[in-house]
């Protein structure tokens, strides 16, 4: 008699080998199939455990994920990698409080340990909280100088206040530490092209995109930069190749909108900027290009309903209010003009354009002494912007 042949179970190391191979290759939700049925027989395996909650966090179930984390901790209270990996789901989670929390539990045991400060900083970015996320990046760095990315997020956040000097010996170190970094690229590339180094800034734009492709920030700046520095038709073509590349985000359309403007041809500049609204009908950026299309094509009564729109959307954009009351001043509505560009002024008082138009309005209605300040306000700014020659200042286009 032929004894039957026994059902032996899979190799644990065989099967976790699998999954990390799976994970490694961008298929985590394969992954966590073969991890959770690796658990159910192994539930005290702690790298089953840890390795489950990696790839439910890689394929985004994060409440899975959480619960993959804890049961790795319970197995082993002292491991700082799923402590960590805690700290990361609950931040996807949205978490904040709690993930910090988790974070600072891990810098009491081990003041010195790599990552922590990081994570802390791009929470306190996410929320908006810039000094404290570049106190945590600064003690990351005294943890390890050499961390490319924690440069990297300091020259942004250097950059994003316009403080060039110190964005740019971050970034061009963040850059030689990893030059694969397509983000410490791109914000080199923002700064070079505020320094005045246009090709340079161009040529790492440009390279950063090849290795970060569905990066639509980067993808509608370079467009942006073309245009202004290079040659506009490479503009058209790159902001083109997104939307063929299957990118649906309406900020590449309301930049193609804004090139064919330019360019005059209305017809296509409706038909993006109107897109971008079908995609997002709360864009108002989308809405206030559409309204200057329609204005530059002289159809005042389509165009001032979209200014309405981008301002009820975007309450504090001083621009819609400044083109309503041109508007507003073109329909004999002077005292409603007024009311606009003091609007306007409001929120952004180094627009000489209001300063001279407030002037205009002013002085029909008889109030001199106080257009003459206004038109003083836009000949000293026009002046200072000559003497200057600084590029960002609004001028309300």
């Amino acid at each position: 008699m032929i004894p039957l042949a026994r059902c032996v179970p899979p190799d644990p190391a065989v099967q976790l080998a699998e999954a990390r191979r799976l994970r490694a290759e961008g298929r985590p939700a394969d992954a966590a199939e073969i991890l959770s049925r690796l658990v159910a027989r192994t539930p005290d395996d702690y790298a089953a455990c840890y390795e489950l909650a990696l790839a439910l966090h890689a394929a985004r179930k994060e409440d899975q994920a959480l619960d993959a984390a804890g049961r790795a901790i319970a197995v082993r209270p002292s491991s700082t990698d799923a402590r960590l990996l805690r700290g990361d789901v609950l931040a996807a989670l949205g978490r904040d409080d709690d993930a910090l929390a988790e974070l600072r539990q891990i810098v009491a045991a081990d003041p010195s340990h790599k990552g922590v400060h990081h994570r802390m900083g791009m929470i306190h970015v996410r929320a908006g909280r810039m000094q404290q996320a570049l106190n945590q990046f600064e003690k990351e760095l005294a943890v390890d100088p050499s961390d490319a990315a924690t440069l990297t997020e300091i020259g942004v956040y250097y950059f994003q206040t316009g403080r060039q000097a110190e964005a740019a010996p971050r970034l061009e170190r963040a850059v030689a530490l990893d030059p694969k970094s397509a983000r410490a690229r791109q914000f080199l590339g923002e700064v070079r092209i505020k320094q005045g180094r246009y090709q340079e800034g161009l040529d790492l734009q440009e390279s950063a995109l090849r290795d970060d492709p569905s990066n639509v920030d980067l993808l509608v700046n370079h467009a942006a930069a073309l245009e202004t520095y290079d040659d506009p038709h490479r503009a058209e073509a790159v902001l083109k190749d997104g939307l063929a590349r299957g990118l649906t985000d309406g900020r590449i359309d309301v930049q193609l909108g804004r090139y064919y403007r330019d360019w005059l041809r209305f017809d296509e500049a409706e038909a993006a900027l109107k897109h971008a609204i079908a995609l997002e009908s709360g864009n108002s950026e989308a809405h206030f290009h559409l309204a200057k299309t329609y204005l530059a094509e002289g159809k005042t009564a389509a165009a001032l309903p979209e200014f309405q729109e981008a301002s009820r959307l975007s309450p504090t954009d001083p621009y819609p209010y400044y083109y309503l009351g041109t508007i507003a001043a073109g329909q004999g509505k002077t005292e409603d003009a007024v009311g606009l560009f003091r609007r306007s002024l409001e929120l952004d008082p180094l627009n000489p354009k209001a300063h001279y138009s407030l002037g205009q309005a002013l002085m029909r209605t008889g109030r001199t002494k106080e257009a003459q300040v206004e038109l003083a306000r836009h000949a000293d700014l026009l002046k200072r912007l000559r003497e200057s020659k600084r590029e960002g200042v609004a001028t309300a286009d």
